[in-house]
């Protein structure tokens, strides 16, 4: 599927600024770069860019500049414009705002409106995306579709950027990882970037061990920020600088590919911190303070004003008749639709994206919008595939409020599901949730259909979660720090059971990154974006139990047929025990079934029995305890003790 505007990018320098400039034809300042130190720019040329056969379309053919360009020659540039945004900073330099590599060399510290040089190679009379160091990225290979998971059977990882290694006793170094880093957490070969001196990176492939089948890159296109991992996108075509190189993140996504591992990326499209805001602010971006009665300016369904979070809110209900930036004619079209459709098909086309994540989809505030997003991510991946599945694509929506009609809508696929994070805290405490008893909080948190809040129709449209990067308010932190300051001692064995539960639920489960072995903050509690991974923790002995037991646990979730489907029976509550310790079975009629017992008490279960009732095919002698990966005997199925806050689970499939 072509995308008009970014295949004229390879013929000529290109602008587009719907309805025109207002006061200054933009320019080109083309420019060599001078590594120094220090680092300097060698302006070249600067001169105007040409009106083109489309409206609002400005171009310059590379061939024509003088002096010539040098073949297979690395170029830096900016526009130049006139600034529109309600700063009014004049005349101004800004990066291209569908540039694949910026450079942010000699451009850190030179002030807020600074902006990073946009980075092409002129070769053979083209212009072709490249790296700062001129190597030209290829595409991801389509990975073939039966090596691919589907929905029902993911196990998404949720990895930032900031991770930490310690310096000396009670001192944490916090830094940003990179592209080849995360590489390292999947291929044993790789030793890693800036944290190849962390023995556990160096020489393990732990999220490979962990055996996640999704990978979520917290936002990997590129933001100012640096030493974090925040939302504050500035360049949505461009890998983040920090992170490393198209030509890394694509040899990230191929070597996962190869390991059946889907790629999602995190995509912040409610406020940008890019060029448009300076070339064409009233077209892409909403000035909140004097657009009061706009309705563009206000979440739906609420009277709630949407939040920039320091950047500017894109606006969204804005047309105008200019050039499509995809089929490349003129037509009437939302300027903003059309950027950020744009780099959808870059990043789908380019670096293999098999999910996505939106963020903060209630303060998009634009449901039409984001279901002409769904619908062409779904587009693009259909192009992909002779036949493609349905099962093996998603475009998740992060929203607290939970807004399921916008699942039932087709607005998006699916949706994170904040109220399993409450329920399950409860349960692990031993206390009832929201206004639910005991045993309904389980139900509900075991089966999200149950929830007649929030009613999900299928496990495929909720994302459920112990922690997410979310770590901040009340009960949101680390788990590690949750439990610690809920004063509970037993925090492997609690630990152990939260994951029991995230992993045989319905609804696909998403594991935030160091909590498949207890990490703890590093940062004070309740920040977020800004507290690290620290990967040298899962050397620890209790902490490396965590982890065996979480990586068993996902290889049953990848693979049985019965935590893939809905069907949910809750066999057995101990009413003597106020319904504390319960018993659920997974699975369809026909398969074989994963049945959980699961005591949130702190007592043992008495003697050296515990029966269950209702325990399908009792007189099996293939059951099996997956966590201990043992056989039971026929005698004790259903009738084994457990202790406090232990979950056991049982089935007789084998993979």
């Amino acid at each position: 599927m072509n995308f008009d505007l970014l295949e004229r990018r390879r013929e000529k320098f290109v602008l587009w600024i719907p309805a025109g400039p207002a006061a200054k034809t933009p320019s080109l300042v083309l420019c060599t770069f001078q590594p120094g130190p220090p680092a300097t720019f060698h302006t070249i040329f600067s001169g105007q860019l040409r009106g083109s056969d489309r409206p609002d379309l400005w171009e310059l053919d590379p061939n024509d500049i003088e002096p010539s360009l040098k073949n297979d020659t690395v170029y830096h540039y900016w526009f130049e414009i006139q600034d529109s945004s309600p700063e009014d900073l004049g005349v101004i330099q800004v990066t291209d705002p569908m540039a694949y590599t910026v450079d942010y060399r000699d451009t850190k510290n030179q002030g807020e409106h600074a902006q990073p040089a946009s980075v092409i190679k002129f070769r053979d009379g083209k212009l072709w995306p490249c790296d700062i160091n001129g190597n030209e990225p290829s595409q991801v290979a389509v990975p073939p579709h039966n090596a691919m998971p589907e929905n029902n059977h993911i196990v998404i990882y949720e990895l930032p950027a900031s991770w930490a290694k310690s310096r000396q006793i009670g001192d944490v170094q916090v830094d940003v990882g990179t592209f080849t880093d995360v590489l390292a957490l999947f291929d044993l070969n790789t030793a890693g970037d800036r944290f190849r001196d962390i023995s556990n990176i160096a020489n393990e492939a732990i999220v490979a061990d962990l055996g996640i089948n999704a990978l979520e890159l917290l936002p990997a296109a590129d933001a100012k920020p640096t030493g974090e991992w925040g939302y504050a996108t500035a360049h949505y075509y461009a890998p983040d600088f920090d992170l490393g190189t198209s030509s890394e993140l694509v040899k990230l996504v191929e070597n996962i590919h190869l390991k059946s591992i889907r790629f999602f990326t995190d995509v912040v499209m409610a406020f940008g911190h890019d060029p448009y805001i300076y070339i064409a602010f009233m077209q892409f971006h909403l000035n909140l303070e004097a657009e009061r009665n706009n309705p563009d300016s206000y979440q739906p369904h609420s009277k709630e004003l949407r939040e920039g979070w320091g950047g500017r809110l894109w606006r969204y209900i804005r047309d105008t008749d200019t050039y499509d930036p995809k089929s490349g004619r003129p037509g009437h079209m939302h300027p903003s639709w059309a950027f950020h459709h744009g780099h959808l098909h870059r990043w789908m086309s380019d670096f293999g994206v098999g999910g996505l994540r939106l963020d903060s989809v209630n303060n998009i505030a634009n449901w039409e919008f984001i279901k002409s997003y769904t619908n062409e991510a779904w587009s693009l991946y259909r192009s992909r595939y002779d036949t493609p599945s349905p099962s093996k694509f998603l475009v998740i929506g992060e929203e607290l409020s939970v807004p399921v009609d916008m699942v039932t809508s087709g607005t998006l696929n699916a949706l994170w599901n904040e109220p399993f994070q409450g329920r399950l805290r409860a349960a692990i405490l031993g206390e009832p949730a929201d206004s639910d008893n005991f045993e309904w909080t389980v139900r509900k948190m075991v089966n999200c259909t149950l929830d007649d809040s929030h009613p999900f129709t299928d496990g495929a449209q909720a994302i459920n979660y112990v922690t997410s990067h979310d770590t901040e308010g009340f009960r949101k932190e680390r788990l590690f720090n949750f439990l610690s300051a809920s004063r509970v001692s037993d925090i492997e064995r609690r630990s152990k059971l939260a994951f029991t539960c995230l992993l045989t639920a319905v609804g696909i489960p998403m594991i935030f990154a160091g909590e498949e072995f207890c990490d703890q903050m590093d940062r004070p509690v309740g920040q977020k974006q800004v507290d690290p991974v620290n990967y040298e923790r899962k050397a620890e002995d209790w902490r490396a139990r965590v982890f065996n037991y979480i990586a068993t646990l996902v290889e049953l979730r990848k693979n049985c047929p019965a935590l893939g489907v809905d069907d949910t029976d809750f066999i057995h509550v101990d009413e003597s025990r106020e319904g504390k310790i319960m018993a659920w079975k997974r699975g369809a009629p026909g398969q074989a079934p994963v049945v959980v017992v699961a005591n949130f008490t702190d007592h043992d279960t008495s003697g050296i029995e515990y029966f269950v009732d209702n325990w399908p095919e009792r007189e099996r002698e293939d059951w099996r305890e997956v966590t201990q990966g043992r056989n039971v005997p026929m005698e004790w199925v259903g009738r084994e003790p457990v202790m406090h806050w232990e979950a056991k689970i049982y089935t007789y499939w084998r993979g």
